[in-house]
């Protein structure tokens, strides 16, 4: 008894914490138990309910066909839409509850009766609209946070001419709604300069919302970008879904790789742009936005235009403003303001303090850096990870960069032997190593990227002094 009494206890808890609603009929069809949100559904108290026949409450009830199937040895009814009519709801009009059915046994497995549980279509939307605002809640969140750590083009450093004039262009064109196009290679920091444009902007307290859109398979894009309707596709969640447009909405929408677009989309984001209203897929009526667009890419769209695979109208729209990107060899005199600044922050991070060699430092300022600046950081967080936490020699370096130096001058002359040469050579290299790492055996071994004891031997082969020469 105390068992049977705990039971009813947790059942009569989950009966009222429970988001849908309950009932349950005897094998008479009596109603013995209904819960506060079946109760509030249908319009009517609880003491006005339970006793009566359940085709009294409703009309449409199924409760008897899921027993009878059950005593004639049948599965109980599945899941499924449960019509009711206005006059058994508080509703106005028709409405639907998503219905699940099955039947009670007791300890002798004899048939005592049925339950009904159903999931209201109205409070399952309520949910998912709930869902949805705190999916944009959180964007807006996310980037006012950004925002409070960041101040703008502060971040997009150099002190070439060229990056000077950059900022001030971005700087500009943060004060209009102006459409954006960033253009340039691969690592000159497009998505960079579009979250500092939106951070300058009067929408820098909206969603700043990023899009790749070469990242997104093509099947995916519409609903991504515009959202859906509940039941426009087989595997459309309930409640439907917001498109990045919406979440984006007062803020600015970011489209990187916008060259990716294929062309079906490339016509409704014209018509996005045109008519600042979007259609999500199953929908029937326009949804009015508010978006500042800022496009990037690294595709030729000139060249794409006349190859029929950018649309023209789009591209004008998207090019109100076009800001060109500058690689790293454009302006190498800011290679190493950034390599320090990558650095400076590793050491930071790991609390070293590793340094850059001369050796290392020449090969970085001779590369040609077609990854641009990502490529540089990347370059150096491995040629970190290789050091030992003292010094980033030329062997640290990627084998790319480390074998780009020039090689050096010999002294030797014409007349002599190949293997004189090549023994001036090392003994020119060893001399110039121990001069840089002040006669530190240790320091020159690692910059000239040979074993300790390798340097000794061949210092003493070539007669060069391990004490300082004056």
């Amino acid at each position: 008894m105390a068992d049977q009494q705990r039971y009813q206890l947790i059942f009569e808890e989950l009966m009222d914490k429970s988001e849908d609603g309950f009932i349950v009929i005897d094998t008479e069809g009596i109603i013995t138990d209904i819960n506060d949100k079946y109760c509030d559904f249908l319009g009517r108290k609880k003491e006005n309910i339970l006793g009566k026949p359940i085709e009294q409450i409703i009309s449409t009830t199924s409760m008897y066909d899921v027993m009878n199937r059950r005593q004639r040895g049948d599965d109980a009814e599945s899941i499924y839409m449960q019509p009711y009519v206005a006059s058994e709801t508080k509703a106005s009009r028709k409405t639907y509850a998503i219905a699940n059915r099955f039947c009670i046994f007791d300890e002798n497995e004899q048939l005592i009766g049925a339950m009904a549980q159903m999931k209201f279509k109205e409070r399952s939307l309520d949910i998912a609209h709930e869902v949805l605002k705190a999916e944009h809640d959180y964007y807006k969140a996310e980037y006012q946070n950004q925002m409070m750590h960041t101040s703008g083009f502060d971040k997009y450093l150099g002190n070439d001419p060229k990056i000077h004039a950059l900022r001030q262009l971005g700087l500009k064109v943060s004060k209009t709604d102006f459409s954006v196009l960033i253009t340039g290679e691969t690592g000159t920091g497009k998505e960079l300069i579009a979250k500092s444009i939106h951070i300058e902007s009067h929408r820098a307290n909206e969603p700043l919302v990023c899009v790749n859109c070469g990242a997104i398979p093509m099947e995916l894009m519409e609903s991504e970008m515009f959202g859906y309707e509940e039941g426009a596709f087989t595997s459309a969640r309930r409640g439907g879904k917001i498109g990045k447009f919406q979440l984006a909405n007062h803020g600015t929408l970011f489209l990187d790789e916008i060259g990716d677009l294929p062309l079906p989309l490339q016509v409704k984001l014209l018509r996005v742009l045109q008519e600042h209203e979007i259609e999500k897929v199953g929908g029937t009526k326009p949804i009015p936005v508010d978006v500042r667009i800022i496009a990037a890419t690294r595709k030729n769209l000139q060249q794409m235009m006349e190859e029929g695979t950018f649309r023209a109208d789009l591209y004008y729209r998207l090019a109100v403003v076009t800001i060109d990107t500058v690689p790293l060899r454009e302006h190498p005199g800011d290679i190493m303001l950034y390599a320090n600044m990558f650095l400076e922050a590793l050491n930071h991070k790991f609390k070293t303090n590793v340094l850059f060699s001369d050796a290392a430092i020449r090969r970085l300022l001779d590369y040609t850096w077609p990854g641009n600046v990502r490529e540089l950081d990347n370059v150096i967080s491995s040629a970190f990870i290789s050091s030992d936490q003292m010094m980033i020699g030329l062997s640290d370096l990627p084998s790319k960069i480390s074998g780009s130096e020039p090689v050096p001058v010999i002294s030797g002359q014409p007349h002599d032997s190949l293997r004189a040469m090549v023994s001036q050579y090392e003994a020119d290299l060893i001399r110039s190593g121990l001069k840089k790492c002040s006669h530190n055996m240790t320091d020159t071994a690692r910059y000239l990227g040979l074993e300790r004891s390798l340097l000794y031997k061949k210092m003493k082969k070539l007669n060069i002094s391990i004490k300082k020469e004056i």
